[in-house]
């Protein structure tokens, strides 16, 4: 099965949801008219790391933000990754990246586990506790969201479950950036799936955030690569290529599991 991917790289505005969401519909429009399946937003996209306003900030699991993006997933017929939002759930905030149907229902939803210190996550929100995998009619995908990426035994764990695309949206700062790129084609490599990592550009003040969105094959092959800009990059995948890399050195097969216990 083929599927035409597309990540927004967008300049996430702090605190400033309405420009942000401004910038959400002009991507939808341009993915659609690229024609693409599904779109990747970043991390936070509609406040970035505005942390110290986010019980002020965060939305219902019904809130605006995603009422919209619902009824543009069915305008447009376009499966949305929906990056991450702050959520509210009674007492508690969450780092949640949502899926979002063609028809604009919502399939699911992923909160952020591993909290990032630097930027004081851990202060302010609360961490997930599970990893759902998303079976659709497109096919079985994960997320991990940002900081995630650098911890294998998630991706891993994805992958060994079925997942055949890893949506990995961020907000990765400037400074690490080859970190960045490094670490979506190593998770890509060692678990031969597609990983798609869909990263955020401008400044919020105190950090600069570095693009670099990619779009990476089960051998680590960029299909598309961002500069540091806001842009769309796309490209066209194929699920099978995956049974094709796996069947050609099956290393998943060949893991000796009692070994690496701790």
């Amino acid at each position: 099965m083929q599927l035409h991917i597309a990540c927004a790289q967008i300049d996430v505005i702090f605190g400033d949801k309405e420009s942000n969401l401004k910038s959400v519909v002009q991507a939808i429009h341009e993915a659609s008219r690229l024609r693409a399946d599904i779109l990747v937003l970043p991390e936070l996209f509609t406040t970035g790391y505005c942390l110290d306003k986010a019980s002020v900030l965060a939305e219902k699991q019904d809130g605006y933000s995603i009422n919209l993006l619902r009824e543009l997933a069915s305008r447009y017929h376009i499966f949305l990754v929906a990056g991450s939002l702050l959520e509210k759930r009674g007492k508690h905030i969450f780092n949640t990246c949502k899926m979002i149907a063609k028809d604009g229902r919502i399939l699911g939803s992923y909160d952020k586990i591993h909290l990032f210190p630097p930027f004081a996550e851990n202060q302010y929100l609360t961490p997930g506790t599970a990893l759902p995998l998303f079976k659709t009619n497109l096919g079985m995908f994960g997320a991990a969201i940002c900081f995630d990426i650098r911890f294998p035994e998630l991706t891993r764990s994805l992958a060994l479950r079925g997942a055949q695309v890893i949506f990995v949206p961020a907000e990765f700062p400037i400074e690490r950036i080859s970190i960045w790129a490094t670490l979506l084609r190593a998770r890509a490599i060692e678990n031969q799936v597609f990983v798609v990592g869909c990263n955020c550009v401008g400044s919020d003040g105190k950090h600069t955030f570095g693009g670099r969105s990619a779009i990476i094959d089960p051998e680590g092959k960029a299909l598309a690569q961002a500069d540091n800009t806001p842009q769309i990059i796309s490209a066209v995948i194929d699920l099978n290529r995956i049974t094709q890399v796996q069947e050609q050195l099956p290393a998943l097969k060949l893991r000796r599991e009692a070994l690496y216990r701790f």
